[in-house]
């Protein structure tokens, strides 16, 4: 129901809507469907814990009463470590619009801003695996040259292989994203590109659609 006949038209909002079914048991579901086939009867009902809006790096650091400004480096060194081609990986790509700077693990503290304020619209924790979703409607996937990690779906893959690394808590992070129409989310670059590196199955492209049969 429209408030004052108004529709509500946010990311948000139709996130809350379409997930706010698979909390509890149900979730699983989800973590099923993100899973190649064979790996699905691994899960059981209760294997599955699912949040929305999750910024993983700056809520782990309040947990263990960290602050930013001491953890810099580490968080540019767990990068450097993990990602050591990434810049030269997006060049090879060519298909974006980045500065040349762009994904320059030398700039450690922007690279620690960008990790600590990166945000997750939806993420499942399996014993195994950390799903990480990105919700779109009517906006596209972000993207700025004032960011070293400019690319809103690769900075959250990378936030998420970092957060994973620092916890201890070791998890395959699966990336997936939902949006009106998955030959639509296919053509964005930051799609392909995740793709094209084999951190996303071309599988995890859902729609709404998609959601709304797990219930």
């Amino acid at each position: 129901m429209a408030i004052l006949g108004i529709t509500n038209r946010t990311e948000n909002w139709k996130t809350a809507r379409y997930f706010a079914p698979l909390f509890g048991a149900r979730s699983v579901r989800l973590a099923r469907r993100l899973l190649p086939e064979g790996e699905r009867a691994m899960l059981h009902p209760g294997d599955v814990r699912l949040e929305l809006f999750w910024y993983g790096i700056r809520d782990y650091f309040d947990q263990q009463k960290l602050e930013l400004k001491p953890e810099e480096e580490r968080l540019a060194d767990t990068y450097s470590r993990l990602f050591p081609l990434l810049q030269e990986k997006i060049q090879e790509f060519g298909k974006f619009r980045a500065p040349k700077e762009s994904y320059d693990g030398s700039r450690k503290s922007e690279v620690a801003s960008n990790l600590f304020h990166t945000e997750v619209d939806i993420v499942l924790e399996s014993p195994t695996h950390l799903f990480i979703g990105e919700a779109k409607h009517l906006s596209t996937f972000g993207a700025s040259g004032r960011d070293i990690l400019t690319h809103q779906l690769i900075r959250q893959y990378v936030m998420a292989c970092i957060l994973v690394e620092l916890s201890g808590r070791y998890r395959t992070v699966v990336p997936f994203v939902v949006g009106d129409s998955g030959v639509d989310l296919g053509k964005r670059l930051q799609v392909q590109f995740m793709c094209d590196q084999g951190w996303m199955r071309e599988e995890n492209i859902l729609e709404w659609s998609d959601i709304e049969a797990l219930w």
